[in-house]
């Protein structure tokens, strides 16, 4: 009994393999490279920006680069309107097709915030300066990538 019960399990098996199928696919892999020029900008400085003490939170938008002293906003200082250039020192004009800003925070050393979102237009680059409520004095820095892709 055992060697019929052998022989059906062998006879199963193999008529089980000699029915499988094998499936393939041909996969095709493919990477465009492309490489980047260069261009410069101007840096974004606020100069100083002085602000009532317990002030309220306030937005400076340099589109319009001029600002006049309101709420708690007591002055600015020296405020540079940057300003980008090609490899050949011509300004960059045209408007970018892609445009790849987000907001960035600049810091100061007791690791204060606040938001800067960079706006870029014929040739300009600006931003939008979120000063929080009660801000803390200090230098804030920060930095960030510029990217225009044109087709």
């Amino acid at each position: 009994m055992r060697k019929y019960f052998l022989l059906s399990a062998v006879a199963l098996l193999a008529t089980s393999t000699a029915n499988a199928t094998t499936d393939y696919a041909e996969v095709t892999a493919k990477a465009t490279i492309e490489v980047a020029g260069t261009f410069t900008c101007d840096d974004i400085d606020f100069g100083t920006i002085v602000v009532k003490q317990g002030n309220e939170a306030i937005v400076l938008d340099t589109g319009g680069a001029q600002f006049e002293p309101y709420g708690d906003l007591l002055s600015i200082s020296s405020f540079s309107s940057p300003s980008c250039y090609k490899a050949n020192g011509e300004p960059v004009t045209e408007d970018p097709l892609f445009f790849d800003m987000d907001t960035i925070y600049l810091k100061n050393i007791n690791g204060d915030v606040m938001a800067l979102q960079p706006t870029y237009s014929d040739g300009f680059l600006n931003a939008i300066l979120t000063i929080p409520a009660n801000v803390k004095p200090g230098e804030y820095t920060g930095s960030f990538t510029l990217t225009i892709t044109q087709e």
